[in-house]
């Protein structure tokens, strides 16, 4: 399964709409560099590494980020401060509204931003062929 076909078997339409206006978004706001696939049965996109994802519900979407407790706190907009998942906060998108909203650009690109830090720690501290000092 791919992206889209998981996105066609998406029920309600209602839900289908937003969760191709998501992608859609998503497509429109990642460096170019970003790639989308099906990873744990929903679509995850990553760039560095895994970034964000795609989970559909009844009634609305959740773009989850599974490093967003390095995010800025957002009470009531970044869900699951609370500690129930440990690393992963989300966003409950319920409209294209909300979709397009100022503050969810604002965590998007919070999380571009966060992405490009942990890899540049990562790399820094993670090579192979390191000098060894006596």
């Amino acid at each position: 399964m791919n992206v889209l076909q998981y996105i066609e078997e998406t029920n309600p339409p209602e839900v289908r709409e937003i969760l191709i206006a998501a992608h859609h978004f998503l497509q429109e706001n990642l460096p170019p560099f970003a790639a989308c696939a099906i990873k744990w049965r929903i679509p995850f996109y990553t760039l560095r590494r895994n970034f964000c994802y795609l989970n559909r519900h009844k009634d609305h979407i959740t773009p989850g980020f599974p490093h967003g407790y390095k995010l800025v706190p957002r009470p009531g907009i970044l869900l699951d401060e609370t500690g129930k998942l440990k690393q992963i906060r989300y966003l409950e998108i319920r409209s294209i509204e909300d979709l397009y909203s100022e503050e969810t650009h604002q965590i998007l690109h919070e999380a571009i931003i966060l992405d490009e830090m942990m890899a540049k720690v990562k790399s820094k501290f993670g090579r192979k062929n390191q000098r060894v000092f006596y």
